[in-house]
């Protein structure tokens, strides 16, 4: 008899148990902290022959689409997605010519500059190279306020424009890529 009383109460323990663990998982989600490391998609543009120097040349906007929810649940295992956002802040922009040669390269440009915006914040945000030495570069890295809070920014539709005044004319077309890199905190 106390074979048949036992077997309820098992059950009925199981199941609470179950219940309980299920309660403590959603606790445990909460507390689940990612620091990820994001790269939009670079971007191509060309940047035109130019024969005057004076003035500014701008390149752009060039866009493209991420999927940032789908990034951030592939980086945590589905756990969570793009509302689960607390900060986004800038790490890295670089620029890169894939055809310099010793006559047409960022050696040519006086400043260098970059600015993105979303779908959901149209406001161009703007990194720069105000100054930029006159030697030789084929890849150019961004100084960057690592503190600034992007976090309107995120979307799925990005837009960059490239804008340069020039020290020297070019003679041919530049195809650059422009990188954008982001640090990303989610929590559950």
């Amino acid at each position: 008899m106390k074979k048949q009383h036992l077997m309820p109460a098992l059950f009925i323990a199981v199941i609470l148990g179950g219940i309980l663990s299920l309660q403590s998982c959603g606790k445990l989600a909460n507390l689940l902290n990612f620091k990820l490391n994001m790269q939009t998609d670079s971007v191509n543009v060309t940047i035109p022959i130019t024969t005057g120097v004076n003035g500014e040349i701008t390149v752009g906007p060039a866009v493209t689409i991420y999927n940032v929810d789908s990034f951030i649940h592939a980086q945590t295992g589905n756990q969570l997605g793009i509302s689960n956002i607390t900060s986004v802040k800038i790490q890295a922009v670089t620029f890169t010519l894939s055809n310099p040669d010793s006559l047409n390269n960022f050696q040519d440009f006086s400043s260098v500059s970059a600015n993105f915006s979303s779908n959901t914040n149209p406001n161009p945000y703007t990194v720069s190279i105000p100054n930029n030495p006159d030697v030789y570069a084929a890849t150019l890295s961004v100084p960057v306020d690592t503190s600034v809070e992007l976090k309107t920014y995120l979307g799925t539709q990005f837009s960059y424009t490239l804008i340069g005044k020039l020290r020297r004319s070019t003679t041919k077309p530049l195809n650059c890529t422009i990188t954008f890199k982001f640090n990303v905190a989610v929590q559950g």
